[in-house]
């Protein structure tokens, strides 16, 4: 199942989602991932996607697969993923 579309809007709703699911705040996901702020809240507000590097690194410090980045596909996440993200195209879940 995918979680959404590939938006930057989509975009935004996933990595939202990660770094709520990881138990950071935006500074601590920026430095994890090695961005800036404001770029990540250029992300977050769905103005920008984050190019092809950006995304590499936030797969290898997080795990997400770059298919659930950019499309929302599920079906790469590792377990521990699965667990703690919650499924976006649950209705239930997006508007909380």
């Amino acid at each position: 199942m995918a979680d959404g579309g590939r938006s930057n809007k989509d975009i935004a709703m996933r990595l939202k989602a990660l770094i709520d699911a990881l138990n950071d705040n935006q500074s601590q996901f920026s430095a994890r991932v090695g961005i800036s702020q404001p770029a990540l809240n250029n992300y977050l507000k769905g103005l920008r996607r984050p190019d092809l590097d950006v995304a590499i690194n936030i797969q290898a410090k997080t795990g997400v697969t770059l298919d659930w980045i950019y499309l929302g596909d599920r079906s790469g996440l590792p377990a521990r993923l699965l667990e703690i993200l919650p499924s976006l195209s649950d209705p239930d879940q997006r508007a909380g």
